[in-house]
Protein backbone atom coordinates (compact mmCIF):
# COMPACT_ATOMS: atom_id res chain seq x y z
CA UNK A 1 0.00 0.00 0.00
CA UNK A 2 2.89 2.32 0.68
CA UNK A 3 4.39 1.77 -2.69
CA UNK A 4 1.57 2.66 -4.57
CA UNK A 5 0.52 6.08 -2.28
CA UNK A 6 4.36 6.99 -3.74
CA UNK A 7 3.98 5.67 -6.91
CA UNK A 8 0.76 8.35 -7.21
CA UNK A 9 2.96 10.75 -5.15
CA UNK A 10 5.70 10.65 -8.03
CA UNK A 11 2.95 10.47 -10.86
CA UNK A 12 1.49 13.85 -9.44
CA UNK A 13 4.80 15.86 -8.97
CA UNK A 14 6.04 15.03 -12.01
CA UNK A 15 2.32 15.88 -14.05
CA UNK A 16 3.16 19.36 -11.85
CA UNK A 17 6.78 19.74 -13.44
CA UNK A 18 5.91 19.13 -16.47
CA UNK A 19 2.64 21.82 -16.23
CA UNK A 20 4.78 23.70 -14.92
CA UNK A 21 7.70 23.04 -17.52
CA UNK A 22 5.16 24.20 -20.06
CA UNK A 23 4.37 27.31 -19.28
CA UNK A 24 7.60 28.20 -18.45
CA UNK A 25 8.51 27.92 -21.67
CA UNK A 26 5.75 29.21 -23.77
CA UNK A 27 5.76 32.49 -21.18
CA UNK A 28 9.31 33.08 -22.37
CA UNK A 29 8.55 32.85 -25.64
CA UNK A 30 9.64 36.55 -26.80
CA UNK A 31 8.15 36.71 -30.05
CA UNK A 32 5.06 36.45 -28.59
CA UNK A 33 6.02 38.65 -25.58
CA UNK A 34 6.43 41.62 -28.33
CA UNK A 35 3.16 40.82 -30.16
CA UNK A 36 1.32 41.90 -27.14
CA UNK A 37 2.29 45.03 -26.60
CA UNK A 38 2.21 45.69 -29.77
CA UNK A 39 5.74 45.56 -31.19
CA UNK A 40 7.85 43.51 -33.52
CA UNK A 41 10.76 40.77 -32.92
CA UNK A 42 13.87 41.46 -34.35
CA UNK A 43 15.40 37.90 -34.60
CA UNK A 44 18.92 39.00 -35.54
CA UNK A 45 19.33 41.72 -32.48
CA UNK A 46 16.87 39.57 -30.40
CA UNK A 47 14.96 42.19 -28.94
CA UNK A 48 11.65 44.39 -29.52
CA UNK A 49 11.32 46.60 -31.99
CA UNK A 50 8.91 49.36 -32.17
CA UNK A 51 10.07 50.79 -35.20
CA UNK A 52 8.80 48.22 -37.72
CA UNK A 53 6.23 47.87 -39.19
CA UNK A 54 6.56 43.86 -40.21
CA UNK A 55 9.37 41.86 -40.10
CA UNK A 56 10.78 39.87 -43.82
CA UNK A 57 13.18 36.97 -43.84
CA UNK A 58 14.97 38.52 -46.88
CA UNK A 59 15.03 42.23 -45.67
CA UNK A 60 14.49 42.57 -41.81
CA UNK A 61 12.91 45.48 -40.69
CA UNK A 62 10.31 47.12 -43.01
CA UNK A 63 10.52 50.90 -41.18
CA UNK A 64 7.01 52.53 -40.71
CA UNK A 65 6.20 54.59 -43.07
CA UNK A 66 2.71 55.61 -45.15
CA UNK A 67 4.00 53.64 -47.98
CA UNK A 68 4.19 50.57 -46.58
CA UNK A 69 1.58 50.74 -44.41
CA UNK A 70 -0.87 51.35 -47.42
CA UNK A 71 1.04 48.05 -49.17
CA UNK A 72 0.58 46.52 -45.80
CA UNK A 73 -3.49 47.42 -46.05
CA UNK A 74 -3.36 45.85 -49.31
CA UNK A 75 -1.91 42.68 -48.69
CA UNK A 76 1.45 43.62 -50.42
CA UNK A 77 3.77 42.58 -47.81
Amino acid sequence: MKSIKKIIKYIFWLYIVIWIGFFCFFGSDMKMGCLDIGQIYDPVQKKCRSDCLTWDDEIGCIPITQENIEKKEKGLL
